[in-house]
């Protein structure tokens, strides 16, 4: 009986192990991904997930959803990221927001740094500074000195104080020396309608939604943020041709919950940075403004290191106190 017991002990044990070895030997992924994207439908974060999630389903034969979680600066979506399974399977759509919304909150609904694992970047792309026809400058230069000589005479439009266009306007002129009012709106298109309308005089946006204005020439560019001119608008200088040390980009990204295993980060990593190789994503993503910036997970990590400090400190310095 002693030797039947054992045998069935033995047995069980080794059934035990194959099954654990199936498991382990599970390759990622084995079942759907979904994109969690902190902004409503049909805006150029929600495209770009879709856009990269559609080739990534075809890439791994498995579903990619985007889901769309949009409110409370970004904080909903991306706390949803931040509390779900750290396996791989879920991932968010983090832009600059993601790093400056907590930085106007008493009560942190995430940190951006300790509470995520980055994965993939898809890309950058600069802001434009713009202004009414009926402000007299052409350059940033002119603009500047204009601003200078009209201390606490000028509106510039935003989307809030610790938003990308309100930070962004908020640097610049911390650096220029410009007095100025911020006139907050609860989204970029009511703003520009404003600046269309003349009721503000300038404003800082995403270079995809202000291109076709400036084009047309119910906007004037003056210049755009990023550390080289875009081809979209290769005659329109940067910022830092006259203020150095002024560099803003929009850019856009991807993350999972901390803790996610280095092998399902490994494999989504590598795919989205070969899908952002493909020509037609590339031609895609140009189309939009976008530049691909493929990036290892640690180089992502510092990149979100260095934002978070400089939007801390612009946030310091204009005293912009968490709500």
């Amino acid at each position: 009986m002693a030797i039947r017991i054992r045998d069935v002990f033995a047995a069980g044990l080794a059934a035990l192990a194959l099954a654990f070895a199936g498991f382990a030997g599970a390759a990622f992924p084995d079942k759907p991904i979904r994109i969690i994207v902190p902004y409503s439908p049909g805006g150029g974060a929600d495209i770009l997930s879709r856009l990269v999630g559609q080739k990534l389903s075809e890439r791994l034969k498995q579903p990619v959803v985007v889901e769309n979680h949009g409110g409370g600066s970004n904080t909903i979506g991306m706390g949803m990221v931040a509390r779900s399974d750290a396996d791989g399977y879920t991932l968010g759509l983090a832009t600059p927001v993601f790093v400056m919304a907590p930085l106007g909150m008493k009560e942190k609904p995430y940190d951006p740094i300790a509470d995520f694992t980055p994965v993939a970047m898809i890309g950058f792309t600069p802001l434009v500074l713009v202004v009414h026809p009926s402000v007299p400058a052409k350059t940033v230069k002119e603009f500047i000195e204009l601003a200078k000589s009209k201390p606490g005479k000028l509106n510039f439009a935003s989307l809030g104080p610790v938003t990308t266009q309100g930070l962004a306007a908020t640097m610049f002129n911390q650096m220029a020396g410009i007095d100025a009012v911020q006139v907050p709106y609860k989204g970029s298109a009511p703003g520009v309608t404003d600046l269309l309308a003349g009721n503000v005089q300038y404003m800082l946006n995403a270079l995809p939604s202000m291109l076709g204005h400036v084009k047309s020439g119910k906007l004037r560019g003056l210049g755009v943020s990023g550390a080289k001119r875009s081809p979209e608008i290769p005659d329109l200088p940067t910022i830092k041709e006259t203020l150095p040390d002024y560099q803003v980009t929009t850019w856009y990204s991807f993350v999972a919950a901390k803790g996610t295993p280095k092998e399902a980060v490994e494999v989504l990593n590598r795919n989205i940075n070969e899908i952002l190789k493909e020509p037609d994503v590339v031609a895609a993503l140009h189309k939009r403004g976008l530049e691909p910036d493929p990036m290892t997970p640690s180089e992502l990590e510092q990149h979100y290191k260095s934002e978070a400090a400089k939007w801390g400190k612009v946030a310091r310095d204009a005293h912009i106190k968490p709500q």
